[in-house]
């Protein structure tokens, strides 16, 4: 029987035991929160949560990294709601329906 080659300590080098994979999903942004659901999907961004859409306390990132938060603002979903980030933290603060 073959032994087995022990791992190395260089092996682990960058490994990240708490890596998450984030959601990407289609949004658009808007000036204004009445403006949000009016405007056509035509952004890529990506959240922290574990369904296809963000929720409140998500973090939503530009970049499938996760190292650009979005910027506080307004923003539609594709199922006639929207969502409101505030601050610089890319976290979620509301979810509303579209009327």
């Amino acid at each position: 029987m073959p032994v087995a080659t022990p791992y190395r300590m260089q092996d682990f080098y960058g490994y990240d035991q708490d890596c998450s994979t984030l959601t990407s999903f289609t949004s658009a942004h808007a000036e204004t929160a009445v403006d949000s659901c009016s405007q056509t999907l035509n952004q890529t961004y990506y959240h922290d949560g574990s369904g296809a859409r963000p929720v409140a306390d998500d973090i939503v990132y530009t970049d499938s990294a996760g190292t650009s938060l979005l910027a506080a603002g307004s923003y539609r979903l594709d199922n006639n709601t929207r969502f409101t980030i505030f601050g610089s933290n890319g976290s979620v603060a509301s979810i509303s329906l579209c009327s």
